[in-house]
Order: C-alpha cells, then sequence, then structure tokens
C-alpha cells in the first residue's frame, strides 16, 4: 500500500495522522505501506528531512507550484508508479484522493481508500483556507468523488459521515471510522503526582495554581474569540491562569489585554507540548458552530485526556461533546477548582482505553486487507 499525501507540511498533526499511523499500519503487518508526500517547494530540503527523520522509507518530492495546478502532479505519480508494485492508495484529502482515482483509472493501482479527515468544502467557504475561487469552485466536487469513488473510505466521526449522507446522498457502509489518534508523542505512562507539583514549579506556576491551557493555532476553526470572552470570566478567580501555546498569536486579545500577569504565552515543539499539558487543569476545546467543527475529531482532544485535564468543550463539536458528558469529563464553571490527582489518573488511563491506535486495530487491519 502507497499512503499519499498533497500539500502537507511536516507538523505535529501531520505526524500523528500520517506518519504514526503508516508507521503503525507497517507495525501491524508485513506489506509495507509506504508514504509519498507531494511537498511546497518553499523550505522543501527542511520539510523533507522532517519527514525523513520520522519515517525514513518515505518518498518526499516537491509539488508543481500553486494548488491550482494540482492535477500536473499526475504525472510524477505516472512515473513513480510505474516503478511501484502497490495496488492500493490510501490517501489524504479530496486532492490526494482525486490523482489517485485518475491511477486507477489508467491501471496503475487497483483500489484507493480515503483517508477522511473532515468537511473540505465546508473547510474552505467558511475558513478560507485556500484564497483561490478557482478551487474553491471545484473543492465540491472533488469532495463528492472522494466520497463515491473510492473502494473504502476512513472517517475520523460518525458526524462527518451524517454530513455526508445529507450533503452527498452518500448511504453506503464501505467505511470504518477511527478518530484522530494520540502521536506517538504521548506516553502510555503518568507521571507520579509529586513530578507533576515540580513541573509545575519548574515552569514557573506555583502549586495553588488553577490553569487553563489553550492549545492550538490561531486558525479560524480554532474559534479564539469565543475563548477570549469566556476566559475573560474565568480568570476572575484569584488562583486562576492561562497559558496559551500557539504560534502567530495575537496579543492585543481581551483576555491579555485584561489579565496580562496572569496569561502566558509560548510555541514550544509538538513534542514538548504535553510538559505543559500535564501540570494544568483544565485545557480549552471551545468553538463556533460551523460544518467544520461539527464533523471534527480534533486530536487535541485526546492528548488534553491523556495528560489528565478535564476539558471546555463546545457543543456540538464532532463525537466528543456527547462523550465528554457521558464520561464526566467537563469543567464545571461553578467550582473552579484544581483537578484532583486521582481525577488526572482516571481520565489519562480513559485516554488510552480510548485513544491509541491499538484500540482500533481491527479497523487499521480491515484498511490493510482491502
Amino acid at each position: 500500500m502507497i499512503y499519499l499525501t498533497y500539500n502537507d507540511a511536516p507538523s505535529g498533526i501531520y505526524n500523528s495522522q500520517v506518519i504514526d499511523v503508516v508507521n503503525y499500519l507497517n507495525h501491524l503487518s508485513q506489506k509495507k505501506v509506504k508514504l509519498i508526500a507531494l511537498i511546497s517547494l518553499r523550505n522543501f530540503f527542511a520539510n523533507r528531512e522532517k519527514i525523513i527523520t520520522r519515517c525514513p522509507n518515505a518518498l518526499v518530492i516537491p509539488m508543481f507550484p500553486k494548488v491550482r495546478f494540482w492535477k500536473l502532479n499526475f504525472y510524477s505519480l505516472i512515473v513513480i508508479m510505474l516503478f511501484k508494485k502497490h495496488k492500493t492508495i490510501m490517501t489524504r484529502g479530496p486532492f490526494a484522493t482525486n490523482l489517485a482515482l485518475k491511477l486507477k483509472k489508467y491501471n496503475l493501482c487497483k483500489k484507493v481508500i480515503f483517508d477522511a479527515r473532515g468537511a473540505y468544502h465546508a473547510e474552505l467557504t467558511e475558513y478560507n483556507v485556500i484564497d483561490n475561487n478557482k478551487i474553491k469552485e471545484q473543492i465540491r466536487e472533488l469532495e463528492q468523488t472522494s466520497i463515491h469513488e473510492p473502494d473504502f473510505k476512513l472517517a475520523v466521526s460518525n458526524s462527518l459521515v451524517n454530513y455526508w449522507q445529507e450533503k452527498y446522498n452518500y448511504h453506503n457502509s464501505n467505511h470504518v471510522i477511527i478518530p484522530c489518534t494520540l502521536s506517538n508523542d504521548f506516553s502510555s505512562e503518568f507521571p507520579i503526582e509529586a513530578d507533576i507539583l515540580l513541573k509545575k514549579n519548574k515552569l514557573g506556576f506555583k502549586k495553588e495554581d488553577i490553569l487553563f491551557i489553550y492549545s492550538g493555532s490561531s486558525a479560524g476553526w480554532q474559534s479564539f474569540n469565543l475563548v477570549d470572552d469566556m476566559m475573560c470570566e474565568y480568570l476572575k478567580h484569584p488562583d486562576a491562569k492561562l497559558i496559551i501555546l500557539s504560534d502567530r498569536f495575537d496579543s492585543s486579545n481581551k483576555v491579555i489585554q485584561l489579565f496580562k500577569e496572569k496569561v502566558t504565552v509560548l510555541f514550544v515543539e509538538p513534542q514538548k507540548v504535553k510538559e505543559y499539558l500535564y501540570i494544568a487543569d483544565y485545557g480549552i476545546l471551545y468553538r463556533e458552530q460551523s460544518i467544520t467543527n461539527k464533523v471534527a475529531s480534533p486530536v487535541k482532544f485526546a492528548e488534553y485526556l491523556n495528560c489528565g485535564l478535564k476539558v471546555i468543550i463546545s457543543q456540538n463539536l464532532g463525537d466528543y461533546t456527547d462523550f465528554t458528558r457521558f464520561e464526566d469529563l467537563a469543567f464545571n464553571p461553578e467550582n473552579v477548582s484544581s483537578v484532583p490527582y486521582s481525577e488526572k489518573l482516571r481520565i489519562h488511563t480513559l485516554s488510552n482505553h480510548c485513544f491509541t491506535k491499538e484500540k482500533f486495530k481491527e479497523q487499521y487491519l480491515t484498511l490493510l486487507n482491502k
């Protein structure tokens, strides 16, 4: 099997959703899965090195410049497939999927599996992810083709499948549901209470501090404007503090202006994020009611739980809002207090039961056997 990605730069998300998946599939079976990544010429060699470091067998090649010329990458893939014996291509996103379907049309592969991580047409139109009107016009058709024509599909949530049914008249069952699982940067072992307090002190916080943490990008769907207003209320508690782990963060946000001494903003490498999550009490995953968010499966949810955090979550966030309520994981605004160590340990254990790749071993084997 080949796992094909198009225009995805290496990142924490790419490591978790692509590289770790490829490595896990190779762990499960003697059928070798090879990552082929078409990436931008911008910072090509640095990004290629990042991918190769974590996935040594990957083939990383430059894509044709500009997303509007995505179809031209078909010719690069023809050359590659002439020398490969892989019969199945698993694809991330509608561009890679439509390229693979064309390869299938010319008998350069036998099967295509669509790895669907969200609602692509909705994301482009709701958040202007690609500022190109021609691509926006194409994406609905590309997504529809990606849902109906591949031989099999991976969906990250039941909500995403419901979206396919409503928008694209999808009524098949040739799919598996695997939520975004924990990356290898997150451990199955949980630090003892004394070590968490020591980490908290070393990172500049007091034992009595009640720590809220926002870990994510400044992208539109992250809805920090909603978080901004909400945290202005919670930080009124004398012991409450906020940690923001993000790059390119706007320091003019109201919460920073009103509570400058209680807010810490910094960017850390993906493998170091958990050090800050361990010391926190509540992870923030509060987003607006867009289609993009309603079908999502944010890996941040699993990461928060793995580090023992309760979650501030919005309504209708993929399958996770109901899960949070059912498992008693939600922050209670009527009781702003630190999360006890015993509760952190319970939440961590739950994450290992529900969000490791091993939990979905049978679903991954289904993909390998297609």
